[in-house]
């Protein structure tokens, strides 16, 4: 039994990549179902070093770059919670480091998708409730990052080491790792703040955290400074292409299709039907 799911999980991803790979904004596009008895199957090995827990949580990177490029919900199950580590475990094994705060993010920013997209989420617990929880550990996971998982450089807009032609920050990591988790973390709170309760307390929350244009130009700045093509997967792409629906000042808009013609290159991705709409939503923005 053990044998048959992984071997019809990994033919099934490996279809789902091809066609991504292949043409990124017609699988954005297609409507296809999920196999839900397979990935609840795979969800119990969500955890390990085996080969279903890497087929799990890429299905979750596919799902959740479909998810994220079409305001969509994931409608695939996620483990209830994540596995916490002790800093011994995380000092004694870098794998486990590596695991614990470059997938974290991802759960939670899939989470927070099926927070936006399913009230049934979790029936049991009021929606500010599951807001709160979700924005805690958001910046436990932020506050707690070691130093791997933290920019080499970080220079804000009005800093004048960046030059006065930078329209976003700079923010620059050492490591795929580190660029990821970020990214994902960023992407999580701006859908979030994007879909706060009336009645949810920010004021007990870092300002500058709660802040949905700062998640935005950090996403759009890490994603213009990811030059390496085994960097970049397609979350990453369609969190790049939320933010950048957010740019409204024209310079910014500029730099955002320099970047996404830079990744057609870099990756091969050709996302020129998202960029089109982008570009109508964005003119849109002008008008209003």
């Amino acid at each position: 039994m053990q044998t048959d799911i992984t071997y019809v999980a990994l033919l099934s991803v490996i279809d789902q990549v091809k066609h991504c790979i292949s043409n990124i904004s017609a699988t954005w596009n297609t409507e296809r179902e999920c196999d839900h008895d397979l990935m609840r199957a795979l969800t119990s090995h969500a955890v390990g070093r085996d080969i279903n827990s890497a087929i799990y949580w890429l299905f979750i990177r596919l799902y959740l770059a479909t998810a994220l490029a079409t305001d969509s919900d994931m409608r695939v199950p996620l483990p209830p919670s994540f596995p916490y580590f002790t800093e011994v475990d995380i000092v004694a094994d870098p794998f486990e480091m590596v695991f614990f705060y470059a997938y974290r993010p991802l759960w939670l920013c899939a989470r927070a998708i099926q927070f936006v997209h399913n009230e049934e989420v979790s029936p049991h617990l009021p929606p500010l409730r599951i807001w709160t929880q979700l924005v805690e550990e958001l910046q436990q996971w932020y506050r707690e990052r070691p130093r791997e998982f933290q920019p080499m450089l970080e220079l804000e807009m009005n800093d004048q080491l960046a030059g006065p032609e930078t329209s976003f920050p700079v923010v620059l990591f050492a490591n795929g790792a580190g660029l990821f988790g970020n990214q994902l973390y960023h992407t999580a709170m701006l859908i979030l703040l994007h879909n706060r309760p009336r009645t949810a307390r920010i004021a007990d929350f870092h300002s500058v955290a709660m802040s949905p244009l700062w998640h935005a130009q950090r996403i759009c700045s890490i994603a213009l400074h990811n030059d390496s093509r085994e960097c970049w997967d397609p979350c990453l792409l369609a969190s790049f292409l939320l933010a950048a629906r957010r740019m409204t000042h024209e310079s910014q808009q500029h730099e955002v299709v320099r970047g996404f013609d830079r990744i057609r290159t870099v990756t091969g991705w050709d996302a020129n039907n998202s960029l089109q709409s982008l570009r109508a939503e964005w003119c849109l923005l002008d008008e209003t």
